[in-house]
């Protein structure tokens, strides 16, 4: 045994030899400073048949200081076996392993450096490719900023120009009624006092008198007749375009009024039901409902003289709703003009409610007819 000491190439020599029995006593060499039987967990590998390399850097058992002076590998082995293969004997050889760390060293080297050239090509790789996914994100993020910042931009535009149709529009409207308020005024002055003095003459000349024969007394009575029905029109036209008693009622009062014209105009009830709730006093709003709830009230009458006549009035998140209704027998049109007269009085109620920024619908039912309109009212107006 001591003569395989020193045996082996250079880096790899055996350097210490060491027998261990199957009940952990050191048997070789003679005078161990391991006295004490010992069986620690290489041993007991190599006595079940193993072969198991260690350090001596790992304390297993008492060692020498030469064995632990410098780095040496312990190979435990099973050396001698019985008859039925139980390992009597296990070896513990102490190797140097100057190569292996040489190799180990250039391994992890030769490693480092083939990691370090690959790693290198695949991270600049990597930076390029996150480097321009970064710049189209910039590039993204900055076209998004600009398309957000027209949007915006396009927004406080397109609502600037919608607050100022929406004010052209309302005061379309406000001039449409001033204007239809003019013409009824000019009327009154003008054409109703002019056909008033016709009036007075022709009463003047009706009177039985000795120079006029009689069958032109006949038609002057004729002429005046047709003279005050025309007169009596004119007046109810410049008083259905001037309305001074609405400059300050509310929407409420002006329904109302519109209800009562109605009752001295034909003498038929129409029943208002409902209210604005808020006490909304615009006086062109209010004009322009008046005008709509009696227009539609007229033409029910004149086409369903006999249908009950109803006015519905309600507030609901935000709007104004005020129905015209009709219950009784389907509306007749006796004539084409007739039909023409009630499509441009539709027309005309639409064109008024959409001045305002609402709308009118129309709805022919089998027992009547139903008209609505809808305008956006602020509360706080």
């Amino acid at each position: 045994m001591a003569a395989l000491i020193g045996q082996g190439p250079p880096g790899q020599k055996i350097r210490n030899l060491k027998i261990w029995s199957s009940d952990g006593r050191q048997l070789f060499p003679a005078g161990s400073v391991n006295d004490e039987p010992v069986l620690f967990e290489e041993l007991a590998e190599a006595l079940s048949g193993e072969t198991v390399v260690s350090r001596t850097s790992v304390a297993k058992h008492e060692y020498s200081e030469e064995e632990t002076s410098e780095p040496l590998l312990e190979v435990y082995a099973p050396l001698v076996r019985s008859a039925d293969g139980t390992v009597l004997l296990a070896g513990e050889i102490y190797e140097e392993s100057y190569t292996l760390e040489a190799q180990i060293a250039e391994t992890r080297r030769t490693s480092m450096i083939g990691v370090f050239l690959l790693s290198v090509p695949m991270l600049s790789l990597l930076y390029l490719v996150v480097r321009r996914g970064a710049r189209l994100i910039e590039q993204q993020r900055r076209t998004l900023r600009e398309s957000l910042r027209n949007a915006i931009e396009l927004s406080v535009e397109n609502n600037r120009l919608r607050l100022m149709a929406d004010n052209a529009r309302v005061e379309a409207g406000k001039l449409n009624e001033r204007i239809l308020d003019q013409i009824g005024a000019d009327l009154h002055d003008g054409s109703v006092q002019l056909l008033t003095l016709v009036k007075l003459r022709l009463s003047d000349l009706v009177t039985p008198r000795p120079d006029i024969q009689p069958p032109v007394r006949d038609a002057l009575n004729k002429v005046l007749d047709l003279v005050s029905n025309v007169l009596e029109e004119i007046r109810n036209l410049s008083a259905g375009l001037v309305l001074p008693e609405l400059e300050h009622a509310s929407v409420d009062e002006a329904l109302q009024l519109a209800v009562k014209r109605f009752l001295e105009i034909t003498g038929r009830e129409a029943a208002l039901s409902g209210s604005s709730v808020v006490d909304l006093r615009i006086p062109d709003l209010s004009i322009c409902l008046y005008r709509f709830v009696l227009e539609g009230l007229m033409n029910s009458y004149r086409h369903a003289t006999n249908n009950t006549h109803l006015v519905r009035c309600s507030f609901k998140a935000g709007r104004l709703f005020v129905a015209v209704v009709d219950i009784g027998e389907r509306p007749v049109m006796p004539s084409k003009r007739e039909v023409q007269r009630a499509r441009l009085g539709k027309v005309s109620q639409k064109r008024r409610i959409r001045s305002f920024g609402g709308r009118m619908r129309y709805f022919p039912r089998r027992n009547g007819s139903f008209a609505v309109a809808v305008l956006p009212i602020d509360a706080n107006s």
